[in-house]
């Protein structure tokens, strides 16, 4: 049976979340161009990360805004 635990990664603006989980996926969830030009995540973006223990489990990683402007894009990915 394969196990998938779901992690929502939130915080505030500029504290490294979406590098955090590029750095535990590989996957870099800022995908709009708007979002690499500004730095900042306008929408969820979503990553899978392996777990290495024989069970074939998962840990889905999603990367959410945390800009206040952008706070029901926040609450959607919650």
């Amino acid at each position: 049976m394969t196990e998938t635990l779901l992690i929502g990664v939130i915080g505030h603006v500029d504290h490294g979340k979406t590098s955090l989980v590029r750095a535990l996926t590989g996957t870099d969830t800022d995908r709009l161009a708007e979002e690499k030009a500004r730095g900042v995540s306008i929408v969820p973006g979503f990553a899978v990360l392996r777990v290495a223990n024989g069970t074939g489990g998962t840990i889905d990683l999603v990367d959410l805004p945390g800009h206040e402007r952008f706070v029901r894009a926040m609450i959607s990915g919650a």
